[in-house]
Parts: C-alpha cells; sequence; structure tokens
C-alpha cells in the first residue's frame, strides 16, 4: 500500500509539473472546431450500419446527460450545420479534406501533449511526419466509430434482454441493467484510452501496463462523468456567458476530460517505472532531450556563424 501512494503522489508531482491545465485548454480550444466534423464522420461510419438519425440521438442522449439539453441541442446544430453541400466534385473533394483536417485536429494536439508526459518528440517534424500524424488520429476517429457500432448493437441487445428479465422478475430490470450498463462503459471507454495510451504517443510499452493505466483513467473519468454530469446541471457555470453558454459547457466538458485522461497517462508513466519498465521511444520518435540538444547546437552554431559575419563586416 505505501509503494502504491507513492506511485500515486509521483503521479500527481509530474502530472502538475507538465503543465496539465495548458494542454487541456489548447485540446479544449481544437475540440471545439473539430467537433463537427470529428461526430459527423463517427456518426458516418456507424451510421453505414444503422440508421444514422438513431446514431445521432443515441450521442446527443449521452452529451445531454453531461452538459445539458441546452449544449447537447447546439452541438446537433453544429453536426447538421457540417453537412455537405450537394456542388461539383472538386468542391465536395475540397470539403471532404477540409473535413478530415478539421476532425484530426484535436487528436493532433492531443498526441504533442501526450508525448510531453512521456518526454518523447516525434521525429520527423516536416510535412510527412505531419501527415503520418495526422493519418494516426483518422485512425482514432474511426476506432471511436467502431466502439460507437458495438456499443449500439450492445444497447439493442440489453434492451431485448431487459424486456426478458421484466418478464418473471420486473424488480431486478433497473438494477440489472444499470450494472449492466456500467459494466459495458467500464470496458468500452478502458479500450478507448488504452488505444490512446498505447498508440497516440510515440513510445513503446507493454499492453499489460498499457490496461493497468487505462483502469485507472477509465475509473476515474466515470466518477469524473458523473461529478460533471451533476456540477453542468446544478451549477450550469456557462449560464454567466449569455448565448456563448453552450460553448463554455462544451470547452469545460473537454478541458475537465483532459485533466482526467492526463493524470491517467502520467499514472501509467509512474507504474511503468515502478515495475522497471524501460520507456523507449517508437521509431517515429526520439527523447526529448535529444530534441532540445540539436535545437541548442544549430543556435549555437547560429550564434558563431552570426559572430563571424560581424568580424568580417568590422575587419571591412
Amino acid at each position: 500500500m505505501k509503494k502504491k501512494l507513492i506511485v500515486l503522489k509521483k503521479t500527481y508531482q509530474n502530472w502538475i509539473k507538465n503543465d496539465p491545465f495548458q494542454h487541456s485548454a489548447v485540446i479544449a480550444y481544437y475540440t471545439l472546431f473539430s467537433l463537427p466534423s470529428l461526430l459527423m464522420i463517427v456518426i458516418a461510419i456507424a451510421g453505414y450500419f444503422f440508421k444514422e438519425s438513431n446514431v445521432e440521438e443515441k450521442l446527443i442522449s449521452e452529451i445531454s446527460k453531461i452538459t445539458g439539453a441546452d449544449t447537447a441541442e447546439s452541438i446537433r446544430l453544429m453536426i447538421d450545420s457540417a453537412g455537405l453541400d450537394q456542388g461539383s466534385t472538386f468542391s465536395i473533394i475540397v470539403s471532404v479534406a477540409i473535413l478530415l483536417f478539421g476532425a484530426t485536429g484535436a487528436f493532433f494536439q492531443l498526441k504533442i501533449a501526450m508525448n510531453n508526459i512521456w518526454s518523447v518528440r516525434t521525429k520527423n517534424n516536416n510535412i510527412k511526419g505531419m501527415i503520418l500524424d495526422r493519418i494516426i488520429s483518422l485512425g482514432m476517429i474511426f476506432f471511436i466509430g467502431f466502439l460507437l457500432l458495438i456499443s449500439l448493437v450492445v444497447t439493442t441487445l440489453i434492451s431485448f434482454l431487459g424486456e426478458y428479465i421484466n418478464n418473471f422478475a420486473p424488480e431486478l430490470t433497473n438494477y440489472s441493467l444499470q450494472i449492466i450498463n456500467f459494466i459495458l462503459s467500464y470496458i468500452f471507454i478502458g479500450f478507448l484510452f488504452a488505444t490512446i495510451i498505447r498508440l497516440l504517443p510515440d513510445i513503446k510499452i507493454k499492453w499489460k501496463t498499457t490496461f493497468i493505466g487505462a483502469s485507472m483513467t477509465t475509473i476515474l473519468f466515470l466518477v469524473g462523468k458523473y461529478l460533471l454530469s451533476f456540477y453542468f446541471n446544478q451549477s450550469d457555470p456557462g449560464s454567466v456567458y449569455g448565448g456563448a453558454s453552450s460553448v463554455i459547457s462544451i470547452l469545460l466538458w473537454v478541458y475537465y476530460s483532459c485533466l482526467i485522461l492526463f493524470f491517467g497517462a502520467e499514472f501509467t508513466v509512474q507504474y511503468a517505472l515502478y515495475r522497471n519498465e524501460d520507456i523507449e521511444p517508437s521509431r517515429f520518435g526520439e527523447p526529448a532531450y535529444e530534441q532540445e540538444m540539436k535545437e541548442l547546437q544549430e543556435k549555437k552554431k547560429e550564434i558563431e556563424q552570426n559572430k563571424k559575419d560581424l568580424d568580417r563586416l568590422s575587419s571591412d
């Protein structure tokens, strides 16, 4: 127990050291612009198998439980406004490209923040590296759509199961469905966090360690979800901003969720160190200090060259 408390203490200390508040604010800002495109793509993926209106209703219903009906309705309007207008082939291609670029923006910033937690940086800060990061971010969006698809299938099965239980034990229906929903939420969200922690940053880490860190993050997220829901529904923090209240609620929701995610990622780092596991950059990354040393060396060369130029001008 003492060792576990030490891990939690170090987790908190490094979490504060990495300035999660600034990173969460940046991601919340990007998410505000990425959200319509992101949700539109997720709905399209799940809507290929289910009716898109049903998929949208489920998403809006889940968002409404946390942020309130007004904010959920504003998000619905964002999704409807993000639809592609009919036009020429060129305009549709451009619209799709903008849609994909916007949808991956939040995940692109999330990767930068996660790399900062693991003390690594992307090796190729060029066009090729940026495109690769966007592809990975797009893969995360498809994965979310896949989880939503499974969630819809499971929800349908649960409704049938609820009807079956209700036939011979009506008093058990509500309790049993709540327990099942909680377990399934834990599994789905846990897989999502495990994927983010394992695949988004440029590091190598064992899946066992990843799932332990993701489990911790999921517990914190589910607890935070209910606390946020209570907070938004009782205090309505965005109400003081008038017409912008829905936007503020979205920003706060993403902001608090990112704080929880970063704490869980930091816990994964400290747990890996506690188990003496090697934390190595992937083939796409490198230790942050190496990148900093390269930048310092380049800066030093630049200063020396400027000094030589000045000496040459003085002699002339």
